[in-house]
């Protein structure tokens, strides 16, 4: 069973995000504070951190850098009422795998623990670097130098399917089945649009190329 230290100071959040975690087979370490997940840390190997930014004796984020220096450290998972862009930047920054907003769908939680874990796949979702970009197909965010943006679903999922199979043509109707339901005019124009966005996206660099090929699909180059 892996564990979960889980830091979060509120009463009523911690205990409900932890039974739910426990049900779902993890071990569930609690902290409410700074130095208690500290003193787990030292005690526990951990599988994951999920994190709240608001502590009472310091902040999430801050120990979320401390932690992120151990070369031992575990993915991180923030989950906090933080919402402003700011904040979220701030957290894929200290190199949180996923941001998760206050109030959420407790169901919809464990399915996300679960993904950055990589449950839903044989070989758990990494950082891709795409010539001088970086991007992280579990949260959906790509960087480039010091800058972070969110792809969102439709995007992120058409640059996984490429930056999989660099050089080779990926078929538009398999995207269109896979990610849109079925091959329409309209869902068509909707990844051509997809197309043009990443194109916008990796603009600052000049060697990465999303070709279009006329009947057939798309083809993510390098060179």
């Amino acid at each position: 069973m892996r564990h979960i230290l889980l830091v979060e100071d509120d009463d009523v959040t911690g205990n409900i995000v932890s039974d739910y975690l426990k049900a779902a087979k993890f071990i569930v370490h609690l902290a409410k504070t700074v130095q208690a997940a500290r003193n787990m840390m030292n005690e526990h190997v951990m599988d994951l951190i999920v994190l709240d930014v608001t502590l009472p004796d310091g902040d999430g984020f801050d120990l979320a850098s401390e932690f992120r220096n151990e070369i031992t450290c575990p993915p991180i998972v923030f989950m906090t009422s933080h919402t402003d862009a700011n904040d979220i930047k701030r957290g894929f920054e200290t190199g949180g795998y996923d941001y998760i907003k206050k109030p959420f769908e407790v169901k919809e939680f464990i399915v996300r623990i679960k993904h950055v874990l990589g449950d839903f796949s044989n070989n758990p979702t990494k950082d891709r670097q795409i010539g001088k970009y970086r991007f992280n197909p579990t949260t959906q965010t790509l960087q480039y130098r010091n800058e972070y943006v969110i792809l969102g679903r439709l995007q992120s999922a058409v640059l996984m399917e490429l930056s999989t199979k660099i050089g080779v043509v990926v078929q538009k109707n398999d995207l269109l089945e896979k990610y849109w339901d079925g091959v329409t005019y309209f869902t068509s124009r909707n990844l051509d649009s997809v197309i043009v966005k990443l194109r916008e996206r990796f603009k600052e660099d000049p060697s990465i190329h999303f070709l279009a090929l006329k009947k057939e699909g798309y083809r993510l180059v390098i060179f």
